[in-house]
């Protein structure tokens, strides 16, 4: 009895873990949904749109507050997987100067565009401070073969972290990226270097070298031949490095859009195939990451969730319908023909492509919960 009631304690006591784990990945993902909304909201206040309702999650609202002074409604509803900013004549027609439709199609491009522009600048400021706190995962000069020329006339030493290669800042998600950029290099090549704190550039020639294994023992071909390789003869290692917040914020700019580029490059993959629904996922899937990112602790919390708000950023102005890339397309085509599409014609197309998003989340939810039980 006593080994039933230690198993039954074990196991409250783990299911209460990973409950707490959703409910801190719960909470940053409506923190990223309301950084979004958020820049709907003052986009839209900056520019005289008027705001109906302000909403946190989804469902009967739990809370609600109405502004005296200016009759807007904020909300707080119980299913914690997204948010709205509803402005007046957003989906309807009103003959309000201040009603969404009834406003120049600039203003409208802007206050839809800045939603996914907030998330990108809030991923370039957790970039900036996960580079600052925790450091950015980046190649070094781990060791370097004595005979190879960069080594003999010192233009790499031992130690040296590698910025960039010939202007290409160096941003590590794939370590054999980093690899085949640096050999694919000429017979020389500029590196821009972070020595002993500073920023070095100096130009590393390649050359003729002799690798040794780790006793330090050359190696023979089948005829009995030293082996030698062509390169810049040092062995590279990767490994989370500190930056300044200056050089920190520099470097966000350029990993920021190198997420983005990792993500449309996945986007097209599954859309031609070459990319298997094994690397989709709806909003299960994205909670499922995080709650695992939380036992991982504070850094990989971070980390993920700046890149999924570059996510955010990217997913929201693809011109699929029901999101705002595709509101964007039929503001440009108004502005282009001087009247707008049908709004019921509208209508249909976003209703009918979100019931398309919520069926490939869904099946995307499904296909890796089987993935997890195989």
């Amino acid at each position: 009895m006593a080994f039933f009631n230690l198993t039954i304690l074990a196991t409250f006591a783990s299911v209460m873990t990973t409950l707490w784990h959703i409910i801190i990945a719960l909470f940053f993902l409506m923190v990223m949904v309301v950084i979004h909304e958020l820049g709907h909201y003052v986009a839209g206040k900056k520019l005289g749109f008027k705001v109906e309702e302000f909403g946190i999650g989804f469902g009967p609202p739990i809370f609600r507050k109405v502004s005296a002074k200016t009759g807007e409604v904020f909300t707080i509803r119980p299913i914690p997987l997204g948010g709205f900013c509803n402005f007046e004549g957003e989906d309807e027609e009103k003959h309000s100067p201040t009603a969404f439709n009834n406003q120049e199609p600039w203003k409208r491009l802007i206050v839809l565009f800045s939603g996914a522009f907030m998330n990108f600048v809030s991923a370039l400021v957790l970039i900036t401070l996960f580079f600052t706190f925790y450091g950015q995962l980046l190649p070094s000069v781990h060791s370097l073969y004595e005979d190879s020329y960069a080594a003999a006339h010192n233009q790499l030493l031992e130690g040296d972290v590698i910025l960039k290669v010939d202007g290409k800042q160096m941003n590590v998600m794939d370590a054999g990226d980093i690899t085949k950029l640096i050999k694919n290099t000429g017979d020389s090549a500029q590196f821009t270097l972070l020595r002993n704190g500073k920023i070095v550039k100096v130009t590393a020639n390649k050359s003729n070298y002799t690798p040794t294994d780790e006793q330090g023992n050359v190696t023979y071909d089948e005829q009995g031949e030293v082996i030698t390789n062509y390169g810049y003869g040092f062995i590279s290692g990767i490994a989370p490095v500190k930056l300044n917040f200056f050089l920190a914020f520099a470097r966000s700019f350029s990993f920021g859009f190198f997420i983005v580029y990792k993500i449309l490059a996945a986007l097209i993959g599954l859309i031609s195939g070459s990319i298997g629904l094994s690397s989709a996922g709806g909003p299960i899937t994205v909670i499922s990451i995080m709650a695992d990112a939380t036992k991982s602790g504070f850094a990989m919390i971070i980390y993920i969730v700046m890149i999924i708000s570059a996510n955010l950023a990217v997913m929201n102005l693809l011109p699929l319908p029901a999101l705002d890339g595709a509101r964007m397309v039929f503001v440009i085509i108004e502005w282009i023909r001087g009247k707008p599409v049908n709004p019921k014609v509208e209508g249909l197309i976003h209703f009918a492509g979100f019931i398309l998003l919520i069926g490939f989340a869904l099946v995307a939810d499904i296909y890796q919960l089987i993935l997890s039980k195989l």
